[in-house]
């Protein structure tokens, strides 16, 4: 069994786990997961975890994400994006000098608030299920950060203006460009989004679902593959041998106190032969597993 991640590039018109079901239907794939769910509406870079992988997930999932998005102005639909119904309507389109200066008070730490149409749970419910069957409810505003914004293109004519934005995880993109056109005193929606990059991972990397798809075998599909240790670089790594690699297996702390000294991490690996086959921590020179890798099953 070979375990990895794949940059997919998820095209629009697709959830986020349609993409997914089909990979591992067509593959008989034993387990896989992604971070960074994408609207049906959106594209772009889609990381997926296949088999073992799938429990590295946490130490990724927090990764900065970049994106381009294109708003209409003038318009708002209870969706945020082309597909939903037009609730608001306004005549002001705003010049690309507002649009600068206005979103210069995005950058740093905001508030917003997630959109009702959303994969939010609410009671073991998504947002997007309760929307429809029209229930009223509240989201709770979250605190994002947002490293950098910038307005790309303004065609003021045909009321379109396209943005790139580098943002924290979970930064809701349709909810930035909806307080953006507040702070403007107009309305919008956007049109497209897509994701140039989630961490590691990068839209000039990413493999078109299509191009996976048409694979014969899962040999050719597993060629598209990145190993574990390659895109966990950022994490720290401890070289075990056999008798430590049993003691680990078994859920066993082991002391790495002739190796590395009294070292601590709060996040680490264990390598054996060159595969992550634990995550865990360090504290006074002593690896605790938290989750292991059966990389030989």
């Amino acid at each position: 069994m070979v375990h990895g991640w794949i940059n997919l590039y998820k095209p629009t018109g697709f959830t986020s786990s349609y993409c997914l079901n089909l990979l591992k239907k067509k593959f008989k794939l034993k387990k896989i997961g992604h971070i960074g769910t994408l609207d049906p509406m959106a594209e772009g870079v889609l990381p997926i975890a296949i088999n073992e992988a799938t429990k590295t997930i946490p130490l990724i999932n927090k990764s900065k994400k970049t994106y381009f998005f294109e708003v209409n102005w003038g318009k708002q639909t209870n969706t945020l994006d082309s597909e939903g119904e037009v609730i608001n309507i306004s005549k002001i389109t705003p010049s690309y000098e507002h649009i600068k200066k206005a979103i210069k008070k995005f950058i740093g730490i905001i508030n917003q608030s997630p959109p009702e149409f959303s994969a939010k749970k609410i009671d073991g419910k998504r947002a997007y299920q309760l929307a429809r069957e029209g229930v009223k409810f509240e989201l709770k505003k979250v605190k994002k950060e947002i490293y950098g914004l910038k307005i790309l293109n303004h065609d003021f004519n045909n009321k379109k203006s396209l943005f790139v934005v580098s943002c924290e995880s979970g930064t809701y993109v349709r909810s930035l460009a909806k307080d953006i056109a507040m702070e403007l005193k107009t309305f919008c929606y956007c049109s497209k989004i897509v994701r140039l990059r989630d961490g590691i991972f990068r839209k000039k990397n990413s493999y078109a679902l299509k191009t996976l798809i048409n694979n014969e075998n899962i040999n050719d599909f597993f060629k598209y593959m990145l190993d574990i240790k390659s895109v966990l670089y950022h994490i720290p790594t401890i070289e075990i041998n056999d008798k430590k690699l049993k003691l680990i297996k078994n859920g066993m702390k082991v002391s790495m106190l002739e190796e590395v000294g009294s070292k601590e991490h709060k996040e680490i690996l264990a390598d054996y032969h060159q595969n992550v086959v634990a995550l865990g921590s360090m504290k006074n020179g002593v690896f605790y597993p938290k989750r292991i890798l059966n990389i030989n099953e």
